[in-house]
């Protein structure tokens, strides 16, 4: 019971000052999440506590990934209308960032010449976490490094949109949407609140799309890349 008190303490009240610090001040590289990681990992050094010590305060938050993966289903079906409006598109965004995502990784991997281990652990990188986590499972890959580079991909993703955006001359906000949510998650998604409603509701349902059909694909993706590299 000690370590649950201490743990959801910790890990909520440094992500809440976090999250007040960058509202306070609008840094946008101040992501909550991302800061509040590295702390939490000095903290544990320097205290010298365990990690799985740590983790086990922390399984209830663990626990609320699977209903946050279910949850996924509700915005899916409020915006069913899009994906009939808007299907060739999606569907055309989200097989060319899963394609691209295959390539990047596949050149990556031959670059440095990673294990399969490796390949696995980077497959899902670019799918929400409650998804992610599965994907590196089933594939044998590292969860919690996993988790840390799904971060930094959705941190990289939201931060570089408005860049990206300014200089490909992209004022669609549908497309927006649909990058982000195709590449950068839920991090992603929360960043294209900043174009629109449009551009949200097309992030979600990419980042939705994007983590079912790779889930589906990854170990066909897997093979390819580690018959490869």
């Amino acid at each position: 019971m000690n370590n649950i008190i201490w743990s959801l303490t910790l890990t909520i009240g440094v992500y809440l000052l976090f999250y007040f610090i960058q509202q306070k001040y609008k840094l946008g590289f101040l992501n909550p999440l991302l800061f509040s990681s590295i702390f939490i990992i000095i903290f544990l050094i320097v205290t010298n506590i365990e990690y799985d010590t740590y983790k086990e305060g922390t399984r209830f938050i663990s626990f609320l990934i699977a209903p946050a993966t279910v949850s996924l289903a509700v915005p899916l079906y409020k915006n069913l209308y899009l994906v009939k409006k808007y299907y060739k598109v999606i569907i055309s965004s989200i097989l060319s960032g899963i394609i691209a995502h295959a390539i990047v990784l596949t050149l990556i991997f031959m670059l440095f010449s990673s294990s399969h281990e490796m390949v696995a652990t980077f497959i899902p990188k670019s799918l929400t976490t409650a998804i992610a986590i599965d994907v590196s499972k089933s594939l044998g890959g590292i969860e919690n490094l996993t988790v840390a580079v799904v971060i930094v991909t959705g941190i990289l993703g939201a931060a570089i949109a408005p860049i990206m955006a300014k200089l490909l001359k992209i004022e669609n906000n549908i497309a927006i949407g649909l990058a982000l949510g195709t590449s950068a998650h839920a991090l992603g998604t929360a960043k294209a609140m900043d174009f629109g409603e449009d551009a949200v509701s097309m992030s979600s349902l990419s980042l939705i799309l994007t983590g079912i059909v790779t889930a589906l694909i990854a170990p066909l993706i897997f093979n390819l890349i580690t018959l490869i590299v």
